[in-house]
């Protein structure tokens, strides 16, 4: 191999990655299913990225009634809920192990649950929508927003993957 050769695939496999890391984000914005979510707030700051607001989902917690599945079989798995439109607001209808054939859904990993005498009402799950970065300064009116009765989050969802796309006052 020529010295130009390798200096081109020295210089093409990290772009690749680079490109590969991005793709799935914004197919989900360009082509996802855009729906609506409750959701919970605060305001804090971060050293490095700026002004965020970190977002607690209804869709976070998730009713025992939904979950068909024991707490020691899901605990720090992944997992597909099931969402349905309910009103402006779209919320769990149902957890499974295997991924859906239709209908809105996301991946989600449920979070370690501990509880010996395993009478757990509610599980929690990470569904990696969390954070949702502002313009310098703008966050403490979300935040004043928030404690007035919340902000609603618009998340677009493709195949299980959902990138939050938007977050207003009710």
């Amino acid at each position: 191999m020529t010295k130009k050769k390798t200096f081109l695939l020295a210089v093409a496999i990290p772009l690749l990655i680079l490109l590969a890391m991005i793709i799935k984000p914004q197919a989900t914005v360009i082509f996802g299913q855009e729906i609506a979510l409750e959701t919970k707030a605060y305001d804090p700051t971060d050293l490095f990225r700026g002004d965020y607001v970190a977002i607690n989902f209804a869709i976070s917690d998730v009713p025992k009634s939904k979950v068909d599945l024991t707490v020691d079989k899901i605990s720090g798995k992944n997992l597909y809920v099931s969402l349905k439109q309910e009103g402006k607001y779209y919320i769990v209808d149902q957890v499974r192990e295997r991924k859906p054939k239709d209908g809105v859904y996301l991946k989600g990993k449920f979070q370690e649950v501990y509880n010996p005498i395993n009478q757990v009402e509610t599980f929690r799950v990470d569904y990696s929508l969390d954070k949702y970065f502002l313009e310098q300064g703008s966050g403490k009116e979300l935040e004043l927003e928030s404690f007035k009765g919340g902000l609603d989050g618009t998340v677009k969802v493709l195949g299980g993957y959902g990138v939050l796309t938007g977050i207003a006052p009710r």
